[in-house]
């Protein structure tokens, strides 16, 4: 019975990996279609017991160390004991080499990508913060204002406007009414963002 011809242009011999990734990022697990089954592996580990150690790496894949282990009567029998142990990790990266299952990076890339705010960036700089806010003020702002939405302290927030005025990025006015200092964001002027 031959295979169906991949539209792809991945070869017949690995097939294509199945994973859903958009599924990962919204906590359901991968599915996949494992290439190598750990009951067979664990079935050919048993071939050690009758002096024919190594020929689960063989089927995984390894043949360097499956002819080290059949050398060595799986390294004296530790690392044949090992493997016993190991066998479903050893499984797993078959797979992965193999592409039959995605490798966990490839995974963590497409969550990212699909969740950005998984993505760990750079947090906004308070500079950045102050835009915002004056943006959905209509480009003016109090440093009370500014100190509730960026939850930073008066200080801090005073001097980075104080420095924004020097540059000539703000401008500085009283409230009519009130003499509140208002800063101006004569770009965001009469702007309204609900951001």
């Amino acid at each position: 019975m031959s295979n169906p011809p991949s539209h792809t242009g991945q070869s017949s011999q690995h097939p294509p990996v199945n994973v859903n990734i958009s599924l990962a990022g919204e906590g359901i697990a991968p599915s996949y279609e494992s290439g190598h089954s750990t009951g067979l592996a664990y079935g050919l580990w048993c071939a050690g017991l009758l002096g024919a150690c190594g020929i689960h790496r063989f089927y995984l894949g390894k043949v360097g160390t499956g002819i080290l282990y059949l050398l060595t009567f799986g390294l004296l029998g530790i690392g044949q004991l090992y493997d016993l142990f190991a066998m479903k990790k050893l499984v797993r990266r078959a797979d992965i080499r193999e592409g039959h299952v995605p490798h966990p990076r490839q995974v963590a890339l497409a969550q990212a990508k699909s969740n950005p705010q998984l993505s760990s960036g750079p947090p906004p700089t308070l500079r950045q913060a102050l835009l915002r806010v004056a943006a959905k003020h209509g480009g003016e702002i109090t440093v009370t204002q500014a100190v509730m939405a960026t939850d930073r302290s008066f200080e801090e927030v005073e001097k980075t406007l104080s420095e924004m005025v020097d540059k000539g990025y703000v401008d500085v006015d009283n409230a009519p009414g009130s003499g509140v200092i208002v800063y101006r964001f004569p770009d965001l002027a009469g702007r309204r963002d609900d951001l």
